[in-house]
């Protein structure tokens, strides 16, 4: 049963947790800020009594711990979560457990391989056809063997979002750049009543409107909603679909990774159009 409780944000409540927290009673609700980002509760926290009132589910979910309420001994129990292990690379050596959440994911993520363990951002849908995609790959080009996650955030009709996490064997993150970003920074559209014309870095490509399966659009085609990571050999690649209504994509953008000043960049996009709507 869930507890219906309160708790007092005291300095002896924060002892529970080395994690961050900081209570702000102005404005009005009072805001609760985790780590410097804001944490938005179903029931906001209340002041009583020059305390802050925040509710037990509401602690739980702030500091990873399960809270239950049992009616009959009329007791709160918090109790560490158990993590789940829901992903692992084909020989077993890497897997990645994390939180089930109500809203169906895994979050608090743990990447576990035989050398070290270590908490990772992000999250990932609890669908078993949708577990994150675990790899090594040397990305670095220093002859040794990165591990490479590439975590699926979001799915469903017309909606595809992934995201990946790199790891040198040390356990040292290695960033890669937003690959959205990336492509908005060679993209651009436009449509008229006759036609869709796409931008990419200066080149130009017509497509008619009397090739688009949904007909006349009014908006210029956008990229994003179809997001994917891929490894080709020591290579990351990011790939997103052009769409011009919410179930029609008439092609892909797709970019390489290389590594460079510490940081894995994206390339030059290439737009690749389906053969449908080509020339």
């Amino acid at each position: 049963m869930k507890a219906k409780g309160w708790i007092i944000a005291t300095t002896a409540a924060m002892v529970l947790s080395a994690t961050s927290i900081m209570v702000m009673a102005k404005p009005d609700p009072i805001k609760v800020m985790l780590n410097g980002t804001e944490w938005v509760t179903e029931t906001a926290p209340v002041h009583i009594d020059d305390e802050i009132m925040i509710p037990l589910q509401t602690f739980g979910k702030l500091f990873g711990k399960q809270v239950t309420y049992d009616s009959q001994s009329n007791t709160v129990r918090i109790d560490d979560k158990k993590q789940v292990p829901f992903a692992q690379s084909d020989d077993q050596t890497i897997q990645i457990s994390g939180d089930a959440s109500e809203s169906g994911t895994y979050e608090n993520l743990t990447l576990k391989t035989q050398t070290f363990s270590r908490h990772i951002p992000g999250y990932n849908v609890d669908n078993p056809s949708y577990a994150p995609i675990i790899d090594r790959a040397d990305l670095t080009g220093d002859g040794k063997k990165d591990i490479v996650i590439i975590l699926t955030t979001g799915y469903g009709t017309g909606v595809y979002t992934s995201n990946p996490l790199v790891y040198a064997e040390t356990a040292e993150p290695i960033p890669v750049e937003d690959a959205y970003t990336a492509f908005l920074k060679q993209f651009d559209s436009k449509v008229t009543d006759k036609q869709i014309e796409l931008d990419i870095r200066g080149e130009r490509t017509i497509i008619p409107i009397s090739k688009l399966q949904s007909g006349p659009v009014k908006y210029p085609p956008g990229i994003g909603s179809v997001m994917t990571y891929t490894l080709e050999g020591n290579t990351l690649k990011a790939t997103t679909a052009v769409q011009v209504s919410p179930a029609e994509f008439i092609g892909d953008l797709t970019l390489s990774y290389t590594f460079k000043n510490g940081l894995l960049q994206a390339g030059d996009a290439q737009l690749a159009l389906y053969p449908e709507y080509g020339s």
